[in-house]
């Protein structure tokens, strides 16, 4: 058995204390390590609550630690791209919350400093590790709904935190586009395996911070192909992934946000629906578990630096068109 990688976070951000953290210490090749927050009394009461070695009051002192291994990044959007850079400089291994940053332009740095300094950078997309993603790929894969034409994707929820929050602000990365539309443009790219070649986003933007409550996108495809993709922080909860093609279609009611429950594929064709249920998975453990043995060189990086640029110029494209009130060419961006 391959040793453990040791590990250290970031600050105390909410995905972390109920998602990352919990999969960490379950985790078969993990060792959490250190905490590190601005606040140093927040820092000690979470390695004293969850067990980490040591704690420290800056991010720096966390990637000066030579016994730290990998780190993991779930800052406010905006830091995603400088503090990564700067772990990568340290020579750690880099999973970093999505989206992986602002533009394309800034992961394409992220991925050439990792490069520069060999070590691993991954863009945290948990939802990529469930096993119902692997299964409904296989199934469209196989030819299961024939030819796959059209995707419709949603990711919504009623986002009610206070104004000081880093979502309500557009310098920060804020918005329903940047927080769950990565994920609705992730999957229909990996499902289509090509990149969209029109974007058209329409917003409802938020009167007082100009962020996008909400934005639908149309993406189209070569071939005829299409992804209707809807983000909101306005509508009631919704993770949903279908996908229609010429025989029929797949249906996935939790695609992104599977936790620690069952999980189920609808296969419909014509009055005729096949369900097949799933275990409950840990996709952050497993996340988590598959960086740790791309670390070791027992795996090989399930998303890189494709995955990422490929959906950050999406997202770009998708503000362009936002702006401009008019469809994106991608060769545009």
């Amino acid at each position: 058995m391959s040793r453990k990688i040791k590990w250290g976070i970031l600050g105390c951000a909410a995905i972390a204390e109920n998602a990352f953290i919990p999969a960490l210490k379950k985790a078969r090749n993990a060792e959490p390590l250190t905490i590190a927050s601005r606040d140093a009394a927040r820092a000690k009461k979470w390695a004293e609550r969850f067990s980490f070695a040591k704690f420290y009051s800056s991010y720096e002192e966390l990637l000066s630690d030579p016994e730290i291994d990998a780190v993991y990044n779930p800052l406010p959007n905006h830091l995603h791209h400088p503090w990564t850079i700067k772990a990568v400089r340290a020579k750690k291994h880099v999973l970093c919350e999505k989206p992986l940053a602002l533009t394309a332009q800034e992961v394409k740095e992220m991925f050439e400093e990792a490069s520069r300094n060999g070590v691993v950078l991954m863009e945290g997309f948990m939802y990529r590790f469930h096993p119902q993603i692997n299964k409904a790929l296989d199934l469209i894969r196989s030819g299961e709904i024939g030819k796959p034409f059209l995707i419709r994707s949603a990711f919504t929820f009623p986002f009610n935190r206070g104004k000081d929050n880093y979502r309500w602000s557009p310098q920060k990365g804020g918005g329903a586009l940047y927080d769950v539309g990565c994920y609705t443009i992730n999957a229909a790219r990996l499902i289509f395996q090509q990149e969209p070649d029109e974007i058209y986003a329409r917003p409802h933007l938020d009167e007082q911070t100009g962020i996008d409550l909400t934005t639908s996108l149309l993406c189209s495809f070569s071939g005829g192909r299409q992804a209707l993709l809807v983000s909101s922080f306005e509508l009631q909860f919704q993770s949903s992934l279908e996908v229609s093609g010429d025989l029929g279609r797949i249906f996935l009611a939790r695609a992104f946000s599977a936790k620690h429950f069952g999980t189920e594929i609808q296969i419909l064709k014509g009055d005729e629906t096949e369900t097949i249920k799933l275990q409950p998975a840990d996709q952050f453990q497993l996340m988590v578990e598959h960086f740790g043995d791309i670390i070791s060189g027992r795996a090989r990086p399930r998303l890189g630096f494709n995955d990422s640029y490929g959906n950050a110029r999406v997202i770009d494209a998708a503000f362009r068109s936002i702006k401009s009130n008019r469809p994106i060419r991608l060769k545009e961006i």
